[in-house]
């Protein structure tokens, strides 16, 4: 009733050589403003002759099946519906039942692996051979963290986040024993207490680590890596006017840098000063627009420009500006839709962005039915027409309600067509809202032949009440 989510972080029970450092769990106590449940579906059943006679079942129901005391005897379990993730996380579960460590293995991750252990943890006795093993393995730890960052599991990239930091701890620590050991003869004296600093963060340490980057500062006062430490150390203390002392100094010597900018406006905001986080903004989105003009194609100023919108947008929204929420949500999406589907950030920025504006609507009091389009961004179903063009259709509305969708402007000779509950209607069709209130719909628009661009479509929704409009 109070919106209040206890989650429980697993650290290093799992662990084979859990640092000594590491707390064995960490309990998060969320209270969250609104706490939208959305459940969603996993599987899809495959129509088949006799698929249903008694005893057909998905997966999920025959392990509800099974927690429910029963065992069957004889089951035929369709599973042809199956995301990457659902299949690890399947293995994952069935290792635990069985009492067993299943090892988080995957291309992403033996990279990962590979790029930690190429660095020996001997880093030699001659001070110049120490500094230059401690730089190649920082370059791997930066490495290490920058694949994790851009890992999805729902594409099977799957990472070990805590055998990951272990393993970084572990060349961090070795790096920083033998700099101690080589003292001021080290040319680079601000890379000891950078590093220092970095072990107390990864660890935690927040006090600690400020005091560390402020030494590493007062050597080098334009060293990135310890500016960009230090703001997030102090942004875990709250003392947000040093995170936005921190992040004007990288924005400063990195002007072009769009995520430099947002980091900033980010922490204007936290800081109690909107107008500046606005300007911040803005300054972030004109730079952002100039690197794409810049180099025309490619996808990591995209990419950015369009992370830039998001959090503008969610700054809008913490501010209670759903308008302006809205528009920069709305530009969130056109951007992502320039992206490449295979991008790392594509489904996560579409999705994010949807959701986020149908939470707004859910915010307002009495909005009614609210619709929302982006492109589909789950795995095909079997059976899919290949030219066909899907869309993330969300739904919200009161709990119970029904809402009626239709399809406008839809060109001669396609086809509009929504498909939820395992049916498929064209042009129109009726849903209820379930008890979180928001219902996903797959939206199809299938085109007479060839592969054309998708055409200019209106979705229409309406509980009797309140209409709201949303355009392909």
């Amino acid at each position: 009733p109070h919106n209040l989510i206890g989650v429980n972080e697993k650290l290093s029970d799992h662990l084979t050589a859990a640092p000594a450092h590491m707390p064995r769990e960490r309990l998060w106590q969320i209270r969250a403003r609104e706490v939208v449940l959305t459940t969603g579906a996993l599987e899809r059943p495959l129509v088949f002759p006799g698929n249903d006679r008694p005893g057909i079942m998905l997966a999920g129901a025959a392990r509800i099946q099974r927690g429910d005391g029963e065992e069957p005897a004889t089951m035929l379990i369709h599973t042809s519906y199956r995301t990457p993730i659902q299949a690890r996380l399947t293995e994952l579960v069935d290792g635990a039942r069985q009492g067993r460590t299943v090892a988080i293995v995957s291309p992403l991750q033996g990279k990962i692996d590979a790029t930690l252990a190429a660095v020996p943890l001997d880093f030699g006795t001659d001070p110049a051979t120490i500094e230059a093993n401690a730089k190649k393995a920082d370059a791997a730890i930066a490495a290490a963290e920058k694949m994790l960052d851009d890992s999805d599991a729902a594409k099977g990239n799957s990472t070990d986040i805590l055998r990951t930091r272990a393993e970084e701890a572990t060349l961090r620590d070795a790096a920083i024993a033998a700099l101690a050991s080589a003292g001021p003869a080290v040319a680079d004296q601000a890379l000891l207490p950078r590093l220092r600093g970095d072990a107390a963060n990864d660890r935690e340490q927040w006090n600690d680590a400020l005091t560390a980057y402020a030494a590493a500062l007062a050597i080098d006062p334009k060293n990135e890596d310890a500016l960009s430490g230090t703001a997030i150390a102090a942004a875990s203390e709250h003392n947000y006017k040093l995170v936005v002392d921190a992040d004007t100094k990288l924005a400063a010597l990195e002007p072009n840098d769009v995520a430099n900018l947002v980091d900033l406006a980010r922490a204007q905001a936290k800081d109690g000063k909107p107008a500046d986080a606005v300007a911040t903004f803005q300054k972030a989105f004109e730079t952002g627009r100039r690197n794409i003009a810049a180099h025309p194609g490619k996808a990591k100023d995209v990419r950015l420009l369009a992370w830039a919108h998001l959090y503008a947008g969610r700054n809008f929204a913490a501010a209670g500006d759903p308008a302006r929420a809205r528009a920069e949500f709305d530009q969130t999406i056109a951007l992502t839709e320039k992206l490449p589907a295979d991008d790392e950030r594509h489904d996560m920025y579409l999705e994010e962005s949807q959701e986020a504006i149908v939470a707004l609507g859910l915010g307002a009091p009495g909005s009614g039915a609210l619709v929302s389009l982006a492109p589909w961004t789950g795995p095909e179903a079997p059976g899919s027409i290949p030219n066909t063009i899907k869309y993330r259709l969300v739904v919200a509305d009161a709990a119970g309600r029904d809402v009626s969708l239709v399809a406008s402007d839809v060109p001669k000779g396609w086809v509009a067509s929504f498909c939820s509950d395992r049916v498929c209607a064209p042009f129109k069709v009726k849903v209820a809202i379930p008890e979180s209130g928001v219902k996903v719909v797959e939206f199809q628009l299938v085109p007479p032949t060839g592969k054309p661009p998708a055409p200019k479509v209106r979705v229409t929704g309406s509980d009797g009440d309140h209409e709201s409009v949303a355009t392909t």
